[in-house]
C-alpha cells in the first residue's frame, strides 16, 4: 500500500491562497465568495456587476426582502460591513437589524465611512 502524502506537499498558486469575499448581487439577491481582484465581478445569473463586501458580511436569505432592501440601502451609502469603532472607547459598534435603524445608523456614522 502507498503512502499518504499530506497536502502540505502540494503548492498551490498564490490565486488559490487568496481570502474569499462575499460579492452580492442585488437584483438576483444572492452571495458569492470569490477571490479579491481588481475588476469588478459580474452575477452568473443576470450578469449584472456584483458589489464586494467585507468578510463580516453574512450571507442572507434571497426571500428576505427587506434586509436585502436594508442592506443595499447601507451599500449605497459607503457602508460595506467592515468595522466601526466609537471613538472614545473604541468599541465596536453594531450594524442595524431593520431598514428603520439603517436610516439613523447612515445619518450618525455617514463620516467614518473608509
Amino acid at each position: 500500500m502507498k503512502k499518504f502524502k499530506h497536502h502540505s506537499y502540494f503548492a498551490k498558486s498564490s490565486q488559490e491562497q487568496q481570502h474569499l469575499f462575499p460579492h452580492v448581487c442585488f437584483s438576483c439577491r444572492k452571495s458569492f465568495k470569490k477571490p479579491k481582484r481588481a475588476l469588478a465581478r459580474l452575477c452568473p445569473q443576470c450578469h449584472e456587476p456584483m458589489v464586494m463586501l467585507s468578510r463580516k458580511f453574512s450571507a442572507l436569505t434571497m426571500t428576505d426582502v427587506d434586509q436585502w432592501r436594508k442592506v443595499e440601502y447601507l451599500v449605497s451609502h459607503g457602508f460595506r460591513f467592515q468595522s466601526i469603532h466609537e471613538q472614545p472607547n473604541g468599541s465596536l459598534i453594531r450594524y442595524p437589524a431593520t431598514f428603520a435603524e439603517a436610516k439613523l445608523f447612515v445619518e450618525d456614522y455617514a463620516g467614518r465611512v473608509r
